[in-house]
């Protein structure tokens, strides 16, 4: 009964031995499993990257086509307003030539004045067609006018606004409000 108790020890042993051995190559099979599945949550991660990516490259696209767009509808614009520019000197021109000079400066002198209260882009504006006019018809100018035209486009102090009650009469040339009692 000996022999067989070791016959019997022997393999359990052996079995113990080859389990052990079984277990060692699931082990390793379950940390190759484990790396597989790493692998395969990295490869999500860069696909949603990816993702979010493609959207934002999809904005941005979208935003270039908009200022795209933005670019060429301001090409458009400036196009347009250096047709109406151009023309406007033409007929400039073509006024400047039927004008005597003194009803032209009387209505110059006058435009300049009115021109002050505008915005300085519409100074800037008005100076370049006043110089682009007065040189197409060749004129002098008097010292006045020069003079409003030089600071025409200057940076303006902010309006002051005066409330007057009672009579008065309109603001001429002469620069005083006369009073009605």
């Amino acid at each position: 009964m000996k022999k067989e108790f070791e016959e019997l020890r022997i393999c359990g042993d052996e079995a113990i031995s080859r389990l052990e051995r079984v277990a060692e190559y699931l082990e390793e099979k379950l940390r190759q499993v484990y790396a597989h599945i790493q692998v395969l949550r990295t490869i999500d991660d860069l696909f949603s990257n990816l993702e979010k990516q493609d959207d934002e490259l999809e904005d941005r696209q979208a935003d270039i086509d908009d200022l795209h767009q933005q670019l060429l509808d301001e090409k458009e614009r400036r196009v347009a307003a250096e047709m109406r520019l151009s023309e406007l000197s033409k007929l400039s021109a073509g006024v400047a030539k039927k004008s005597s000079q003194d009803e032209m400066i009387k209505a110059m002198r006058s435009y300049l004045n009115v021109s002050r209260r505008k915005t300085l882009g519409k100074r800037e504006a008005a100076k370049m067609v006043f110089m682009e006019l007065f040189s197409s018809a060749k004129m002098e100018l008097p010292e006045d006018i020069s003079e409003l035209l030089e600071h025409l486009d200057d940076e303006q102090a902010e309006a002051k606004v005066v409330n007057v009650t009672g009579n008065y009469n309109d603001v001429h040339d002469n620069g005083r409000v006369d009073m009605k009692e």
